[in-house]
């Protein structure tokens, strides 16, 4: 009888234990449910009863549209997407959340951006920290600097130039051979020889580093510092998760993802910006030419952060406008009759004005390239302040994290009709298109973020899709040209980016 009660009890414990927990476990869904102060906004269930939502989609590259889809489903403009989180889909609410007295404070997520332990201009949340550094560099922004140098000695105008003669050679070559043509790979070499010409004053080398291989090796050559950029891009698929879990969660990542490209691309970044800060340390401060280190020195920042301040504009500024350049010259290739429609109002132009703001059908489709590209896709995740947020007849309590996602405000079929179609005409005030929506447009766009936080480096990539987009146009290097997929498909991670790095076209 003892040895029975002995067996009972050797089961009975393991049993109340699994119990207890299942009783627990239950009562938190139940809180969550029904008592919990986000109780009453609508979304999926796993996504008010976990986190494992949220942080599944975001992992897996598919957070835009997911969020979209079920903002549809539920017909809300605020969607419970994890226990303490909410999308909101309504562009009323941006200025509000981003604008209006410097925008709601950023989350802890963004700590999970900082490089290493240095919070760049974009990462940190210390509003005075962010000033200082953002102030000593907002100069370099200024439109007028950029006219001047898109000039023709100005070095934007030369990267310009040297990226459309290499399209024209690499056009002339594959058509002649019938072969494909990566143009996201030589976006992004332009893209990196801007940023880093332009702002740092030394380019990087990006369109000129292969010169000594032959022109087939050449075109199936990648950009040296790929492996760099895409380790970056990658790890944001994280960035949601507890700073300690985020830390030891990239640390097994890039261990187990690690590769000697992956190094020499790290090393040579390093090397590069180290190279830049030192030779300004090395002259008197009066004697610096003007740069972003050089404005960052003088403003008594640290030159062991300077370097890494320089590395984080080199991603931010090179990556996303070269995906948003690719994804511009996709969409003319695939729409013959508005590529015919921008070159006749170049050519009409060009006697009369230099001014890009002259171009209306230009900018127009700039600003769809920017609409349907997308730099960041995902939320942009703020903390709602004491006095709650109120968006349509959903209240959003105190220290909710919120956001909007541009994948979700760019498809919005109440504000753009047909959304996911390329329609430049939709942003310009006459034609066929006169009756959209326009006010809720332009407020539902967030091309670069909003706010005092917005990116910084937004006028220097507008001003490079405006000169790049107009001589890709203007030397008829498209022409003939067909995309060799029907659609660009985008990875949606905190900085979106193309599947498969590539983008290829081909000439008939």
């Amino acid at each position: 009888m003892g040895e029975h009660t002995q067996v009972l009890m050797g089961w009975a414990i393991p049993g109340a234990l699994g119990l207890l927990v299942l009783l627990m476990i239950l009562s938190v869904i139940i809180y969550r449910l029904y008592f919990h102060p986000l109780r009453h906004v609508p979304g999926p269930l796993l996504g008010r009863t976990s986190s494992l939502f949220i942080y599944a989609i975001s992992y897996l590259g598919i957070e835009g549209r997911v969020l979209r889809h079920y903002h549809l489903v539920y017909k809300t403009k605020v969607l419970r997407v994890s226990t303490n989180s909410v999308s909101v889909s309504d562009g009323g609410a941006i200025h509000t959340i981003y604008v209006a007295g410097g925008g709601f404070q950023k989350d802890a997520r963004y700590v999970n951006f900082n490089l290493g332990d240095v919070a760049t201009i974009f990462s940190s949340l210390d509003t005075d920290y962010r000033e200082i550094r953002a102030k000593a560099v907002a100069p370099l922004f200024s439109p007028s600097r950029l006219r001047v140098a898109s000039k023709p000695h100005g070095v934007i105008h030369q990267c310009v130039s040297e990226f459309v003669d290499q399209l024209e050679t690499f056009r002339a070559e594959c058509k002649s051979r019938h072969v494909k043509f990566d143009i996201l790979d030589l976006c992004a070499r332009l893209s990196l020889d801007i940023v880093t010409g332009y702002l740092l004053n030394e380019r990087y080398g990006g369109l000129n580093e292969d010169q000594h291989l032959s022109l087939e090796a050449r075109r199936t050559t990648k950009l040296s510092i790929n492996p760099f950029i895409f380790a970056i891009v990658a790890f944001s698929r994280f960035s949601l998760l507890p700073n300690w879990l985020f830390r030891k969660l990239y640390y097994i990542s890039s261990r187990i993802t690690f590769s000697e490209a992956v190094g020499r691309c790290f090393v040579s970044m390093d090397a590069f910006a180290r190279r830049l800060v030192k030779q300004d340390l090395d002259i008197d401060p009066a004697k610096r030419q003007d740069s972003y280190q050089a404005r960052l020195l003088s403003a008594g920042i640290a030159p062991e952060e300077v370097q890494d301040q320089c590395k984080a504009i080199i991603f931010a500024g090179a990556d996303s406008t070269a995906v948003k350049l690719a994804t511009i010259l996709f969409h003319l290739v695939q729409n013959p009759d508005k590529l015919h429609r921008l070159r006749e109002e170049l050519v009409a132009e060009e006697i009369r004005t230099a001014d890009l703001q002259q171009l209306p059908y230009l900018r127009a489709v700039v600003k769809e390239g920017l609409r349907v590209g997308m730099a960041n896709p995902t939320r942009m995740t703020r903390v709602v302040p004491a006095k709650g947020l109120r968006v349509g007849d959903i209240y959003i309590p105190p220290g909710t994290v919120v956001g909007a996602a541009a994948f979700v405000l760019h498809h919005d079929p109440e504000v753009f009709p047909d959304p996911f179609a390329f329609r430049p005409e939709r942003w310009l005030e006459a034609g066929m298109d006169m009756g959209l929506k326009r006010p809720g447009m332009e407020r539902s766009l967030l091309m670069f973020g909003a706010g005092l936080r917005a990116c910084i480096g937004k006028n220097l990539a507008q001003q490079q899709l405006l000169e790049a987009v107009k001589a890709v146009v203007k030397c008829r290097a498209l022409e003939n040209a067909k995309t060799c997929q029907d659609h660009i498909e985008l990875v949606e991670w905190f900085n979106a980016e193309i599947k498969g790095h590539a983008l290829e076209i081909e000439w008939l």
